[in-house]
């Protein structure tokens, strides 16, 4: 007997899938001698904002490493292990001084580096300071974000400096969100555009904008960094389409937050946001992000500024709400955090809309594994011009009525490849000439 084309034996089978295989190790765990977790470690990470770190030493919990960061009387920010070297005391408890910070324990000095300047428990003459060192990671404030490089010390890669960090007019807020599960949910979710027409849209009610209920036509497009896509939907006699960089291993930036509805033309808008998504350990996540206003972006606004409201533009809903609340309207936290702790691969059963999901993840898994053979990731800085690193997210906004008996989403799809191949064309030109180049052939393609 069968039912729809199924048999009898897979009605109501949920006996029979009650056990889950493992989740895949070699993409979501994290800790030291992991291959993703090494992988991740030739890469700058943001591991804090700089308004979270005080004048007192404090823990910080990154890619499975508690660590111990402090800032001492001269300003500068140091990254240590968070046992001291000599007798293993949590360093969290140490005295910031001038030079570094002092172990509470025996009253030994580390330098930022690690250096051991003082050990004054032992003997004058002794030497013993010049021939242990705290293990430490080198860090970089930039735009209230404190950066980390915690890979070997010889393969350190230059800093990384996007165009869109740097745009003339811009300014840019920190933001920081806590996620319950694992680091690559999250980046799944970034190559993921069709979920806003139903989580974000048609199931919770508009969240962003009610535009977004409209399913896009999504066309992505792979470069060295890792990729990009173009999301593009029909607004009456308009076309609006968004591009968001997906950028190895696990930074995303996304076009204008809270200022576009796509009814109104727009040439080449960049990024309403910069956000890393770093693991904490394999269960837990946080977004680290520079959020963006200016006449490119987001129009300046106050009320945007708000830590509440960063979490909102974050996830699509407030973490605090009611559990009813989070039942009836769920966000991004419910949907991610609600997959477990560690999605189980294996258990999925994706369709053509997950075309994004699985080449970021075949690309990941070809990334961690040339790093365990020994070959060096492509560094941001590789593809630098001018000092930048190119990038394409943002907004353009067309006209471009339908043409009746035409096949409108065919149409769409043209132009958004139009679109991205003048992105591209124009990857070398320094921002300023980019924005005039870029902007006279997106009129050209209008008219």
């Amino acid at each position: 007997m069968s039912v729809r084309g199924f048999s009898q034996e897979t009605r109501y089978s949920g006996y029979h899938r009650t056990r889950e295989p493992a989740e895949d190790a070699e993409l979501t765990h994290v800790r030291p001698g992991t291959p993703c977790g090494e992988y991740l470690r030739r890469f700058w990470q943001p591991i804090l904002m700089v308004s979270e770190l005080g004048a007192a030493p404090r823990l910080v919990t990154i890619l499975g490493e508690t660590l111990v960061i402090f800032r001492n009387g001269k300003g500068e920010v140091g990254l240590l292990h968070k046992h001291c070297v000599h007798r293993r005391a949590s360093l969290e408890f140490g005295r910031v001084e001038e030079n570094g910070l002092r172990c509470c324990y025996h009253g030994w000095l580390f330098a930022p580096d690690g250096a051991v300047l003082e050990t004054p428990g032992e003997p004058p003459a002794s030497r013993l300071k010049e021939k242990v060192f705290q293990p430490a990671y080198p860090v970089r404030e930039y735009k209230g974000l404190i950066f980390a490089y915690l890979g070997p010390p010889e393969e350190t890669p230059e800093f990384p400096v996007f165009d869109t960090f740097e745009l003339p007019g811009s300014e840019s807020v920190t933001y920081c969100v806590p996620y319950g599960c694992n680091w690559l949910q999250i980046m799944d979710n970034s190559m993921d555009p069709v979920h806003s027409s139903f989580l974000h849209t048609s199931i919770s009610g508009p969240q962003f904008s009610a535009i977004f209920g409209a399913l896009p036509v999504v066309d992505y497009h792979e470069r060295p960094l890792g990729f990009f896509y173009t999301n593009a939907r029909r607004v009456g006699d308009h076309v609006w389409i968004r591009t968001h960089d997906n950028v190895a291993p696990n930074m995303a930036q996304s076009g204008a937050v809270t200022s576009l509805d796509g009814g109104k033309e727009r040439l080449f808008g960049r990024a309403g946001f910069s956000r890393w998504i770093v693991p904490v350990d394999d269960t837990h996540s946080k977004v680290l992000a520079l959020r963006y206003f200016g006449p490119r972006s987001d129009p300046p606004r106050d009320a945007d500024k708000t830590p509440e409201a960063f979490q909102m533009l974050e996830a699509g809903g407030l973490r605090d709400r009611s559990y009813d609340e989070r039942r009836r309207h769920p966000s991004d936290f419910e949907a991610l955090e609600g997959q477990g702790a560690i999605v189980v691969h294996a258990a999925e059963h994706l369709g053509t809309s997950d075309v994004g999901v699985a080449m970021r993840r075949q690309r990941l898994r070809a990334s961690i594994r040339a790093t365990q053979a020994g070959e060096r990731p492509v560094q941001p800085m590789d593809l630098a011009k001018g000092g930048r690193v190119p990038s394409h997210a943002g907004d353009t906004v067309l006209r471009a009525p339908a043409r009746a008996g035409a096949d409108d989403r065919a149409a769409i799809l043209a132009l958004s490849r139009q679109v991205a191949a003048i992105y591209v064309e124009s990857e070398a030109l320094a921002d300023a000439e980019r924005q005039l180049v870029v902007e006279r052939r997106l009129r050209e393609l209008s008219q």
